[in-house]
């Protein structure tokens, strides 16, 4: 099987079972997938920057201690503050990673602890906003969330197709040598309409094509500098033909906070309006 077979097969896939989490209505599928996409994108976080390598059983209680922390914040986002106290294992578990440093692996700390932490911010943490945006509802009936997945990938495609054909000027020659300001402005026409498209016609469908072209290119530049780090082309082997799972949500996990971050500006100013 050709590698371009191999990648429009399982890219198909992929995008099929994340379409499905995200339109189908079923909350358990939904947290099934996305779950499964914090402990994955947990797990090669962790080998990308070398945590506990002499125990590398650790890596899956953090992976899993990720989940729980993406999977707590569904209940907060559906049952209100009062479900804040299903974060108390998950405190537990840091202060037990804090007082298991002492024992074990000294000479790695702080900094194996604290790669720990980010990567659970990074992945179950960051990925965990996917729940406020799956809430919020557009015009067009669709959620925000299935927004920033459409503008992402007719980002990523406009940017390659662009950056292809017209590439001249490199974008951040150190961390990815293939990107270029041609293909990043191709990317961007492309999110931009399609965002306004799915708005249908709204101009904050503007607002947000831009904000998502921007965060998705620094998420992917951002992992693009852990990877040359870690001197490794992909962050895993999960996705035959694209690599790991990081390397396709890597765009995402930027994007959620900075439109998580639109939603609260908007927020306050309707509110501050109205009053």
């Amino acid at each position: 099987m050709s590698n371009l077979v191999k990648r429009t097969i399982f890219g198909a896939l992929y995008a099929a079972l994340i379409l499905a989490a995200l339109l189908l209505g079923c909350s358990s599928l939904y947290l099934a997938v996305f779950g499964v996409l914090v402990f994955l994108a947990n797990w090669e976080f962790s080998n990308l920057v070398s945590t506990h390598r002499i125990y590398p059983l650790r890596r899956i209680t953090d992976a899993v201690a990720a989940v729980y922390l993406f999977w707590t914040t569904q209940c907060i986002a559906t049952e209100g503050l009062g479900a804040t106290i299903y974060l108390l294992p998950y405190a537990a578990f840091l202060l037990y990673s804090l007082v298991r440093s002492l024992y074990s692996e000294r000479e790695l700390m702080p900094g194996d602890l604290a790669k720990v932490i980010f990567g659970q911010i990074y992945t179950g943490g960051f990925l965990s906003i996917a729940h406020l945006l799956h809430s919020s509802q557009m015009s067009s009936g669709y959620s925000l969330l299935f927004l920033a997945f459409i503008a992402i990938w007719v980002n990523d495609s406009g940017a390659y197709l662009a950056g292809s054909q017209l590439g001249r000027h490199k974008l951040f020659p150190s961390l990815s040598p293939n990107k270029s300001w041609e293909g990043f402005v191709g990317g961007f026409i492309a999110s931009v309409l399609v965002s306004y498209f799915l708005m249908e016609g709204s101009l904050l469908g503007l607002v947000y094509g831009a904000v998502i072209s921007v965060a998705a290119t620094w998420g992917d530049l951002f992992e693009s500098m852990l990877k040359r780090k870690a001197g490794v082309k992909d962050s895993g082997k999960v996705i035959p033909g694209h690599g790991g799972i990081l390397d396709r949500i890597d765009s995402l996990l930027f994007v959620l906070p900075f439109l998580a971050f639109v939603e609260w500006i908007i927020y306050v100013y309707q509110h501050l309006h109205l009053s």
